[in-house]
């Protein structure tokens, strides 16, 4: 695999990240190193969540049995959990000789370890082939293939990712807006079930620490909620099935596309939600009307309006698995603690006194998550950290351990401990999650 799936200065960074909590830059070398390899590695089970709205996991697992072999996992304490795990049958072990050759981007290589299949606007490279010929498909993990290419791309580090049937042409692939499934594949060196959410009916892929994030919110019937960074909106439709879609769920995004995203989403799974296009760091208006009628509220918002808020907001990722090329920046880096901070001080201002809030990132920085924390925790006295990965431990989920946060300066051993963060330890994509409840009083 692929080494350097990071810049070198993101390399760094990290370094430093780990030299904060390892005190030395041996035991930071380690971490950091342990880090990597899991990040370049693909998990080996894909989870599902069923939409208990409209199904379960009994006629989502019926159903899927009807398409696919596969080995499928229950968990009793999460009934819309399902997991798929790895089929050795599946896996790709060598390039095939003799066959043509495909190269996509590095997300989309990343998407098809996972069980996507190969879809037009990914595909860089393609040599001429026959629709339904078999090809073998390399990701482009550098950036440089340009888009089009038509002979071999000859570059030592595009990795090989599995093999498929064509099925556009390359007039079709390279065409102006291309769209559609482009490669069908057949078999991946990840091997794992090539799934979309039309397999799945009822149901639709989502990262285990994704779908834990609704449940230690735990939304109930009769809270008022606010899902405060929601598009596209896969928590958005969990917090509303675990409220029984009972009115009271406010979502809302900034940017009109995801908002659209969001909206499409929300109607295809039946969820009762009001969504607003909206900047959530301007949520807050000392001046709005107080009113928690679900019927007229609508942001800005009166402080203190809401029960219960998750905050998933906008983080430099770096958790996602597999990492093949990630090209961000230091500065692109570095300026997510910021916007994190704003919208942090935008929802304890709406969070009533006793209401819960969760702040989640898909990223593995100490800055962007124990970093928020201790930040949080010191300048706002009416915050107090609860446990979420106690929560966590009670679902029983056995392959899946999670971890407690790390150790860093203005966080004491009692506060990382609340913390719950998904890293080399699980087989998920890296993720963090923190509790908080606001007091009755200061």
């Amino acid at each position: 695999m692929y080494r350097n799936c990071f810049r070198d200065e993101i390399k760094e960074e990290l370094f430093e990240d780990f030299k904060r909590i390892r005190k030395n830059n041996f035991d930071a070398e380690i971490k950091l190193n342990e880090l990597i390899t899991w990040l370049r590695t693909t998990p080996k089970v894909t989870t599902i969540r069923i939409n208990t709205l409209t199904s379960s996991a009994e006629k989502t697992i019926k159903s899927l049995m009807k398409k696919k072999k596969l080995s499928i996992t229950q968990y009793p304490k999460l009934p819309e959990l399902l997991s798929v795990t790895k089929d050795q049958d599946l896996v790709q072990t060598g390039i095939i000789n003799g066959l043509k050759e495909a190269v996509v981007d590095a997300s989309c290589g990343a998407a098809v370890l996972r069980g996507a299949h190969v879809f037009a606007p990914g595909v860089m490279g393609l040599v001429y082939a026959n629709l339904d010929e078999q090809v073998n498909v390399f990701a482009d993990v550098t950036g440089h293939c340009k888009k089009g290419l038509s002979k071999i791309y000859d570059c030592p580090s595009k990795i090989f990712i599995g093999c498929g049937l064509l099925k556009q042409t390359r007039g079709e692939i390279f065409r102006d807006n291309s769209s559609g499934l482009a490669i069908y594949l057949k078999k991946t060196t990840s091997g794992l079930p090539q799934l979309s959410n039309d397999d799945l009916e009822d149901g639709l892929l989502q990262n285990l620490p994704s779908i834990i994030c609704s449940r230690i919110l735990d939304p109930r019937p009769g809270d008022l909620v606010l899902d405060m960074c929601a598009a596209p909106g896969n928590k958005t439709t969990h917090i509303s099935a675990l409220m029984n879609n009972v009115a009271g769920l406010i979502a809302i995004d900034k940017i009109q596309s995801k908002v659209d995203k969001l909206r499409a989403n929300c109607r295809a799974s039946g969820s009762n939600v009001k969504i607003f296009c909206f900047n959530s760091i301007n949520a807050v208006d000392d001046a709005a009307d107080k009113t928690r009628d679900f019927c007229k509220i609508e942001p800005p918002f009166a402080p203190e309006t809401f029960d219960k808020i998750l905050l998933d907001g906008p983080c430099s990722a770096l958790g996602q698995r597999p990492q093949l090329f990630n090209k961000i920046t230091v500065k692109q880096l570095r300026s997510f603690v910021a916007l994190q901070r704003k919208l942090f001080s935008t929802a304890v201002e709406l969070l009533k006194p006793g209401g819960t809030l969760v702040y989640s990132t898909c990223t593995v920085t100490v800055a962007e998550n124990e970093g928020i924390v201790a930040w949080a925790l010191n300048n706002f006295p009416s915050l107090k950290l609860s446990s979420a990965r106690k929560i966590y431990e009670s679902f029983d989920l056995e392959g899946f351990p999670g971890s407690t946060g790390y150790d860093v300066d203005n966080l004491s051993s009692e506060e990382s401990s609340y913390l719950l963060r998904f890293g080399p330890e699980s087989d998920t994509i890296g993720f963090f999650i923190a509790l908080f409840i606001k007091n009755q009083e200061v």
